[in-house]
């Protein structure tokens, strides 16, 4: 799926705004990279964490001379993915049937609800 496939389903489930669709996906994503590029991070409960990751200098070589490169220190944008995100796509999660994979029911429940036995993701089990 690239962009345009990302936005026709987004407009799909916003009632076919194909405009507003785009503007909601390009407004999401210039909040995350202009908040990233500042230093800080943006976490998405139960989906995942975008951050900005420092990589110290290192010294690289050439794969054609064998000659040693300084490399200096870099930025990279990071994303970790959340538990639940990881469970669904490890399978021990199924994605919920009629409702939003990623929108919490409720402050107090994770966003995959409550397991077979009756627990929630977060509650820890003996």
């Amino acid at each position: 799926m690239n962009k345009a496939d990302l936005i026709a389903e987004l407009a799909d489930r916003m009632g076919g705004d194909h405009q507003l669709a785009t503007e909601a996906l390009e407004n999401t994503l210039d909040i995350i990279v202009r908040t990233v590029a500042s230093g800080e991070s943006i976490t998405i409960m139960g989906f995942g964490i975008f951050e900005k990751k420092a990589r110290a200098a290192r010294v690289a070589r050439n794969p054609h001379t064998g000659e040693s490169i300084p490399v200096p220190p870099t930025y990279s944008p990071v994303f970790r993915p959340g538990q639940y995100f990881k469970s669904v796509i490890q399978g021990t999660e199924t994605l919920p049937e009629g409702r939003l994979a990623a929108k919490r029911s409720s402050s107090h429940q994770s966003f995959g609800g409550l397991r077979s036995n009756g627990t929630g993701l977060r509650d820890k089990v003996s």
